[in-house]
């Protein structure tokens, strides 16, 4: 049996790869990366230190990659150019209530890379090879008690989805862990290194302090308020798009740092992949 992290080098899942490395947690075989192309700089600084860790325990730390996302998204949802996955843009349509975009893209940029990595580089499987209808893989995500409506069974019978801090598919740990209990771990075992929630620059999930560590970064902010503002009318869209909940423009948003909507904002992404 293999055993693999679904790693977004955020708070929860580094801490399942640092508590293997620790022998708190089983060992792990793999832990996969899967690279948007648009994460923010102290993801891949985390990245980068967590493949060190990783190496002197015997874990390899793997990044797989389906691509840009922000090139899918100013390809297809801007110019209509490209086939693209849709992200959960909130949109402000011509008549009728604000909504949001259908949300595809954890599944192409995330699920999908990881899951075909597992397939041809661990399991050995070609391209349309039917793999044995049997549990070969255990595949660890990070969520903890608090986000217990973000677990899913796998649909896929060679694997099996596995949730340590919930002790979902065995049992891991001496209780079942909260987000807090995270980053306290992490606070005494790592003394000095910052973990922050992981996710896409433009990710529309974003609180208002996520949004403020972005804004601290002047270049970046500049960068992806010009991604803002020339994503308003996307190809075929009856509306306006926003990155910003509040359906204005990101450069004008007046963002509040201690809004307390993290945890609400990620409730809404129930895939288990992005945010850990």
């Amino acid at each position: 049996m293999v055993n693999v992290l679904s790693l977004g080098a955020g708070v929860q899942s580094s801490a399942l790869l640092l508590m293997s490395c620790k022998g708190i947690l089983p060992k792990l075989d793999y832990a996969i990366f899967a690279d948007t192309q648009w994460e923010p700089p102290w993801v891949y600084e985390t990245l980068e230190w967590l493949k060190g860790e990783g190496e002197k325990h015997g874990i390899e730390v793997v990044t797989v990659s389906a691509g840009s996302i922000l090139n899918d998204l100013q390809g297809g949802f801007v110019s209509g150019e490209t086939r693209f996955a849709t992200i959960p843009l909130h949109i402000l349509p011509a008549t009728g209530p604000h909504g949001k975009l259908r949300r595809q893209c954890t599944r192409d940029f995330k699920i999908n890379p990881i899951e075909t990595y597992i397939r041809r580089e661990i399991l050995g499987l070609a391209h349309g090879e039917r793999a044995k209808q049997e549990v070969q893989v255990i595949q660890w995500m990070g969520i903890t008690r608090d986000e217990w409506h973000r677990i899913k069974d796998s649909q896929i019978k060679w694997k099996e989805h596995h949730y340590p801090f919930c002790n979902w598919g065995a049992k891991y740990l001496d209780k079942e862990w909260h987000r807090r209990d995270v980053v306290n771990w992490l606070e005494e075992h790592y003394p000095g290194l910052e973990f922050k929630r992981s996710a896409c620059i433009g990710c529309p999930y974003r609180s208002d302090s996520e949004w403020n560590d972005i804004k601290q970064h002047p270049k970046l902010w500049e960068d992806l308020c010009k991604v803002d503002d020339s994503i308003r009318r996307g190809h075929r869209l009856d509306g306006d798009a926003f990155l910003h909940r509040s359906l204005k423009p990101l450069r004008d948003v007046k963002l509040d740092v201690d809004d307390g909507s993290q945890g609400h904002l990620w409730g809404e992404e129930c895939e288990g992949m992005c945010g850990l």
